[in-house]
């Protein structure tokens, strides 16, 4: 039995080469892992050849954090973020960003007012720069995709700044919102899309969201 985590995030994703390699390099029965199923997963599945599994509720029971949603123009942006940041000062906060052109212009502009942590893809010792976001308790961290997986920060709430940019897609954002209330200690959370105009895919998110909670009836 062979199981495959997370198959719908890069490098795996939108490839079909890979997701044939999976197909015929494996042996006896895979088992794929992910929250957010990609198209090639979803179309396998209505063609019955993958069995669907749906399991929304989290080991602890608590709902998965609904996103609230600001939109308008930039300045009412940066007072929604400073808001946000100050309400949950005793929290660790995640602010998300689609671009590093953008994560570095919003950096330097916090940094102005407060300690900041910054986390791309390209930046230098990252495992260290999230470990030292851990251990603070209740830090600022701006970070680009690189961190919509595979990190459980305790106690974290998310906020992503122009939520309706065509970098993030469905999956990124449910993946993104996950980070909030993973935890035993620390089960809820809450979730802030700042955008600047209408998104049908921050919308979907949030319905798929709230799906999965009235499915698990919480």
């Amino acid at each position: 039995m062979t199981y495959a985590d997370e198959p719908d995030a890069f490098p795996f994703k939108g490839d079909p080469v890979l997701h044939g390699i999976a197909r015929t390099s494996c042996h006896g029965h895979t088992i794929y892992l992910t929250a957010t199923p990609d198209k090639e997963l979803e179309k396998r599945v209505k063609k019955g050849d993958l069995y669907c599994l749906e399991l929304n509720q989290r080991p602890h029971g608590h709902p998965l954090p609904e996103p609230d949603v600001h939109t308008g123009p930039v300045f009412l942006r940066l007072i929604w973020m400073f808001r946000w940041i100050r309400a949950n000062e005793g929290h660790p906060r995640i602010i998300f960003v689609p671009t590093i052109k953008m994560g570095e212009w919003v950096f330097r502009f916090l940094r102005l007012w407060m300690p900041v942590y910054f986390c791309t893809s390209k930046t230098p010792d990252r495992d260290m720069v999230i470990e030292n976001f851990r251990k603070e308790k209740a830090g600022i961290m701006i970070a680009t995709t690189v961190l919509e997986r595979g990190v459980t920060i305790p106690d974290v709430n998310i906020c992503i700044y122009q939520a309706d940019h065509q970098i993030f897609d469905k999956a990124g954002l449910i993946q993104m919102a996950g980070r909030a209330g993973r935890t035993f200690d620390y089960p809820d959370g809450n979730v802030l899309f700042i955008q600047s105009e209408y998104s049908q895919t921050a919308m979907d998110c949030i319905n798929d969201i709230r799906r999965a909670n009235q499915s698990c009836g919480v």
